[in-house]
């Protein structure tokens, strides 16, 4: 005879802590199975997670109690799982019957992923929320309204992140820029002194493991750049973009007052059929594509030249398949 005995650690026990270093308290806990004649009782715990995480485990997040009274898994060992966040399944996605300047106003909840950064001086620009602790955003907005001389440790009070419906995000604990900024790779990458909880309005969006960045491929870009009358919206906006030809997008800045960085960590993206673009305000956002396959939406890339405002023909981003490693990398070292 097998008993299972499902247990809520989670209310027990904090996350820092082992299940073997669990103390049940009086009453928390079902009592002693009894034992039945010519049989047995194992004692069972399976972990599981909250809505909108997932587990991650070598094993299946089921535990029993060893010979050495040792909650063991056995794949895992000891090892207990981890809940982390779902990316990209926002409730309410985008869709493309809807239609950042002159953008649609994106429904609630759509761009979870999507965060509003504040830098000294109230300057604004986006942010792209990719864990549960995580942005990315380019390094130049976290200059607005600081001189080149400024040292990191400088900025990062200065600035105020808000996430989902406009809350705030909390303090910025590091700053890490991409080594090659700002010569070839405009990105930089925020972490949060305290994670923060992820549900319908606040989600991070999954990081691209293959180029989306087709020519013709259309994605989704929100933020709170200016718009029609240059000004910033009171409500995220949203606008659906095509990826443009690379080299036409090099020739026409070549031969253009603004010198964009276009180069292999890029891509180019071109106006919309109505002749939308994103403007001051919205590098920092991502360019996101929904893969049906998985219904998962990605961020292909991360705005970095947001000054097109109708004024110039292509917006260019950060290719997030080129700086996928660093990302990873930097993470965990972090």
């Amino acid at each position: 005879m097998l008993l299972v005995a499902s247990l809520l650690w989670g209310a027990l026990a904090s996350p820092d802590t082992g299940l073997n270093e669990v103390q049940l308290g009086k009453g928390q806990s079902c009592p002693v199975p009894r034992w039945i004649e010519h049989g047995q009782v194992e004692h069972l715990a399976r972990y599981r997670c909250d809505p909108y995480y997932q587990l991650r485990s070598r094993g299946d997040g089921l535990y029993q109690c060893s010979q050495q009274h040792v909650w063991v898994n056995e794949a895992a060992g000891e090892v207990l799982p981890i809940c982390e966040p779902v990316c990209g399944k926002p409730k309410n996605p985008a869709r493309q019957v809807q239609r950042i300047i002159g953008g649609m106003m994106a429904a609630k909840d759509s761009f979870p992923w999507q965060g509003r950064l504040l830098s000294r001086h109230n300057h604004t620009a986006g942010a792209t929320l990719i864990s549960d602790q995580w942005l990315l955003t380019t390094g130049r907005n976290l200059y607005l309204g600081h001189s080149e001389n400024s040292t990191l440790e400088e900025i990062a009070p200065t600035l105020r992140l808000f996430l989902g419906r406009e809350t705030p995000a909390g303090a910025v604990e590091r700053i890490v820029l991409h080594p090659e900024f700002p010569g070839a790779v405009d990105l930089a990458l925020l972490k949060l002194k305290h994670k923060v909880p992820v549900g319908e309005a606040v989600m991070p969006i999954c990081l691209a493991q293959q180029d989306y960045a087709k020519v013709g491929r259309v994605g989704f870009v929100s933020g709170w750049g200016w718009n029609v009358l240059l000004e910033h919206p009171k409500h995220l906006k949203y606008v659906l973009l095509p990826v443009a030809d690379s080299s036409s997008c090099q020739a026409y800045y070549q031969a253009h007052p603004w010198q964009p960085l276009v180069n292999n960590h890029t891509f180019c993206v071109g106006l919309s059929e109505l002749h939308e673009s994103t403007c001051l305000g919205d590098a920092g956002s991502a360019f996101a594509i929904h893969d049906p396959e998985d219904d998962t939406w990605y961020a292909a890339g991360i705005l970095s030249f947001d000054r097109s405002c109708l004024a110039a023909k292509y917006g260019v981003y950060v290719r997030v398949l080129s700086v996928l490693d660093w990302i990873k990398e930097t993470m965990a070292a972090h």
